[in-house]
């Protein structure tokens, strides 16, 4: 799975969010100022390329839909995370996230929790 930048990954929300869309259907999701129609055409390309998208030809034009989900590109960014930043190592990320003061005691419960549930439903 080739990475996504971080506009190429905007438009594919879209596509995630929404289902099959045109290129007119993403332009008009879009905040203001919303971009040119070639410009969302070019990052529809480039997704198609990276095979993130296809596509069905219809009356009006092509109509793209997504062919990855975005739980598959989500795990798959996390592993990369997790094997550049952590040497591939779980336990690492959770020593990382206690350490931390963003959490709070109840989410890291939260978490010994359901790994302690793991396997048992």
């Amino acid at each position: 799975m080739k990475p996504l930048t971080e506009r190429e990954e905007e438009v594919m929300n879209f596509f995630w969010e929404s289902g099959a869309l045109s290129v007119r259907d993403v332009v008009a999701l879009h905040d203001e100022p919303k971009p040119s129609r070639t410009t969302v055409a070019t990052f529809v390309k480039f997704l198609e390329q990276k095979g993130y998208l296809d596509h069905k030809a219809e009356s009006t034009g092509f109509i793209y839909f997504p062919i990855i989900e975005r739980e598959d590109y989500c795990g798959q960014n996390l592993k990369s995370v997790i094997r550049r930043y952590f040497d591939n190592s779980i336990q690492n990320v959770v020593n990382f996230l206690i350490k931390s003061e963003e959490y709070s005691d109840e989410e890291a419960k939260e978490i010994i929790l359901q790994i302690s549930n793991r396997g048992k439903e």
